[in-house]
């Protein structure tokens, strides 16, 4: 029932922030905004006020805000507060404030996890921090707090040391000897082989020592840290096209198993996730595919470049060909959750 609750919770937080963005800013230039939903479907719950319906929909992964004048298509009315009535830039500011505001999101999320619980420092000594469940370190019956002090036969006085030896074993009987309460104990384990890096693990992570961070320096942080994800992502995404990669989508099944799993490991994990989840959907949706805000944004770019809108036939061209795209990369997302799934998700 948590976990649940963790995957709507998530699904939600991100979804409202994204459309609180649409709203606020159609709002600033008098847009009439007719609907603000969190979740779709039947209404739970609604309040009227100043001519906008607020709403608590059934479905609760997911949300939306329905502007006056929104569609090409729709019979309008001609007046001011039409959103296709305002100027070409402005509409591009309502478009772009959904995705500025999940980008604001993460880092206001990452600040908070600096500000609560510091900044990770690493400790250079060989001493496990964390011992992952289901992995050899874990069934050979390593501990968190074990200090490694030699493998096969190595003095280890490093933690580069312990990677260096393990990554490149995968399938080798590795005799690790710890310090444990002063006693020397000695374990045999194989490192188990990671497909997508191709390296050899046994599920230990090096302990991390946590420093304190003032109130202004974790929101230059959390800036920072933002920017950090974004460029990773990007690169990530540039890379799979010039590589011509197998895409490592992970449809609604796989994130809301993330959500689920990671919500049982703490709140800054949890926290840390859903800033994650915020800036991919804010990137995601400035991607230039019809029916995305960031479709809508090239849409409107073209207008104020040529001086006149896309026909509304070629706009229906364009959103069938967009809806079709993110078809094809919702399918191969699924088909990727399921094969995750049959596959014990990684376990």
């Amino acid at each position: 029932m948590i976990s649940i609750l963790a995957v709507v919770f998530t699904f939600s937080v991100v979804i409202f922030f994204h459309e609180l963005g649409h709203f606020l800013m159609a709002k600033k230039f008098g847009v009439w905004v007719k609907k603000f939903s969190l979740g779709f479907g039947p209404e739970l719950l609604g309040k009227t006020i100043k001519r906008t319906r607020y709403r608590l929909s059934l479905i609760p992964l997911g949300g939306y805000v329905k502007m006056a004048g929104e569609d090409p298509g729709e019979k309008r009315e001609g007046i001011p507060a039409e959103f296709l009535s305002q100027s070409w830039w402005r509409r591009i500011l309502i478009a772009v404030a959904g995705p500025i505001m999940n980008f604001l999101l993460a880092m206001v999320l990452f600040s908070l996890i600096f500000y609560v619980w510091g900044e990770p420092q690493a400790v250079k000594e060989p001493i496990i921090g964390e011992v992952l469940e289901s992995f050899p370190a874990h069934e050979a019956g390593i501990k968190e707090g074990d200090k490694i002090i030699n493998i096969e036969g190595k003095e280890i006085t490093d933690w580069q040391e312990v990677i260096e030896i393990i990554h490149p074993s995968s399938g080798k009987n590795l005799k690790i000897k710890i310090l444990r309460e002063n006693k020397e104990m000695e374990f045999l384990v194989i490192p188990q082989l990671n497909q997508e890096k191709k390296i050899g693990l046994i599920g230990i992570i090096g302990k991390v020592n946590m420093k304190k961070v003032g109130f202004f320096q974790s929101f230059i942080k959390g800036m920072k840290q933002t920017i950090m994800w974004t460029i990773f992502i990007l690169k990530s995404i540039f890379s799979m096209f010039t590589t011509l990669a197998k895409p490592n989508f992970s449809g609604p099944l796989g994130i809301g198993h993330m959500v689920a799993e990671v919500s049982k490991t703490g709140w800054e994990n949890f926290i840390s996730l859903i800033a994650l989840i915020s800036l991919n959907i804010g990137l995601f949706n400035l991607f230039p595919i019809p029916i995305l805000d960031g479709g809508q944004i090239t849409f409107y770019l073209w207008e104020g470049l040529t001086g006149k809108p896309l026909s509304e036939k070629n706009i229906r061209i364009a959103q069938m060909i967009g809806l079709s795209l993110l078809m094809v990369i919702f399918i191969f997302a699924m088909q990727s959750d399921i094969s995750r799934w049959r596959n014990g998700w990684g376990n």
